[in-house]
Order: structure tokens, then sequence, then C-alpha cells
């Protein structure tokens, strides 16, 4: 099956996406200069909310049937539910700048990476391996995340933080792997994984 790899990077790259334009919002909103874990809050806060550029909303909608898009709709704003804790914030040392900050948090979400395995699984184990149908697994994938009850997953991550000229503050948010992985509860991790063992 060697659309199996193409499938998961699609998945993983279209995450990818939703993740980088909620972020665009927190770019573009002004700052306050009060301090690193503020401005963590604030991106943090953005990033529950998801507008889907064109390109991507386009290929949503060619992919998936009325019910589709509705369990779509369903699990961007799941994944938005989750919790975070700030756990420590500290002056970062490892670099020039004197005034840097780590600042590091829990977030505490759905488990969309064990549920992304289980429907991956499933499908196989119910599908004829010559008929793959790529549409109707986001489907079972999109219903089966926006099902989820319980939010078991915990994972943490530490976020750089530089202080701007102006006295406000910008954060590596928008590429921090590690984040975007533990809000979309190890599912980033899990697909990457998935793609790797497909190759």
């Amino acid at each position: 099956m060697d659309r199996i790899p193409i499938v998961h990077n699609r998945i993983r790259a279209l995450l990818t996406l939703m993740l980088t334009a909620g972020l665009l919002t927190c770019m573009l909103a002004g700052c306050s200069a009060s301090g690193a874990e503020k401005k963590v809050t604030e991106d943090l806060e953005s990033m529950r909310y998801v507008e889907l550029d064109k390109n991507t909303e386009e290929e949503i909608n060619s992919m998936l049937s009325d019910q589709g898009r509705e369990y779509f709709e369903l699990f961007l704003s799941k994944a938005g539910e989750f919790e975070y804790e700030i756990l420590d914030s500290k002056e970062d040392t490892s670099g020039q700048a004197g005034d840097s900050a780590i600042v590091t948090v829990r977030i505490r979400t759905y488990d969309f990476a064990s549920e992304y395995l289980k429907t991956w699984t499933e499908y196989l184990e119910k599908s004829d391996p010559e008929q793959f149908d790529e549409a109707e697994l986001y489907e079972d994938l999109f219903r089966n995340l926006s099902s989820l009850s319980k939010k078991d997953y915990i994972a943490d991550a530490v976020i750089k933080c530089e202080p701007e000229d102006d006295g406000s503050w910008k954060t590596d948010a928008k590429t921090n792997k590690v984040l975007r992985d533990a809000i979309l509860g190890g599912m980033l991790n899990e697909i990457a994984g998935l793609a790797g063992a497909g190759e």
C-alpha cells in the first residue's frame, strides 16, 4: 500500500495548517509589555480558534460529505478545548540575549493519538487494500476524534520567549513542534511515526 505514507502525510499537513492558521491570529494581535508568561497565555488562547485558509477549506470540502464536514467542525472545536497550566518560567541562559525566557506549560487534552491509531487500524482491517477509499477514512477519523469525551492526554512543552524592542514579547509557539503535538493530543507524532513505518 504505497499510498499509506501519503495519506498520513496529508493528514499531518492539514493539521499543521490548522494550527498555523490559528497562530496567525495571535501574531497579528497586539501584545502588552507585561511579560513572557502573559504572551504565552495569549498565544495559547489564540490557538483554540482556527480559521482555515481558502485552499485548506476547499481541500476539506472536496474530500468530505456534508456529514463528514460536520464531524470535522466538531473535531476542530474539540481540539480547542485543551487545558493548560504554566509550570515554570525562568531566564533562558542558553543563548546570547540575557532577557530571554523559557516558559514550561502542561497541556491536558483528548487522546487524539490513540484514537487516530485505532481508527487507522480498524479501517485497514475492514477495507480491501486494492480499493483504498481516502474519503471514507477521513469521515471515520473525524467522527471518532470528535466523539472523544475524556481529557486523559497530558504533555509538557517548553516555549522560548524573546523580548522585542518595544517591550512586548514574542514566542516560538508558531514553530514549536512539541507544543503543537501536545495540543493535538500526540497525534502529529503518531502520524509521523505511521508515515515513516509505511515507507
